[in-house]
């Protein structure tokens, strides 16, 4: 196989793959290495009311509504990953308590941080 096939591939995975998070039906935030939050999905407005814009200058942990909340980026920056439950506190002051998963992963060979949420009274 051509190296541009090879090349080829991985950008049509790529977008594939960004395409299905980016209409996923659940919150996805993407942190970089000291835990800024870079990328947001459509879903994780809705869920937290906040928009991208927004969202990309909180931290990692500042949506927590609590401190065991706010303690999972601490994890997930050390390489584990993590689910669970966790309250995060909109922008209108509501708290929700959500599921997750908390994911270590790499992006064009960076460490980022995947968090995917969703209310944990959906089906």
């Amino acid at each position: 196989m051509a190296r541009d096939e090879v090349d080829l591939d991985r950008v049509i995975h790529g977008t594939l793959f960004g395409e299905a998070v980016t209409y996923a039906g659940v919150a996805a935030l993407l942190a970089d290495g000291d835990g800024q939050y870079v990328a947001a999905n459509e879903e994780a407005c809705r869920l937290t009311g906040y928009t991208r814009g927004s969202l990309v200058e909180f931290r990692a942990g500042e949506l927590a509504a609590d401190e065991p909340s706010r303690r999972i980026y601490d994890n997930i920056s050390r390489g584990r990953k993590l689910k669970g439950r966790k309250t995060i506190r909109r922008r209108d002051g509501e708290n929700v308590t959500c599921r997750y998963w908390a994911i270590p992963t790499r992006v064009a060979h960076v460490p980022y941080y995947l968090l995917l949420l969703w209310r944990a009274d959906a089906a």
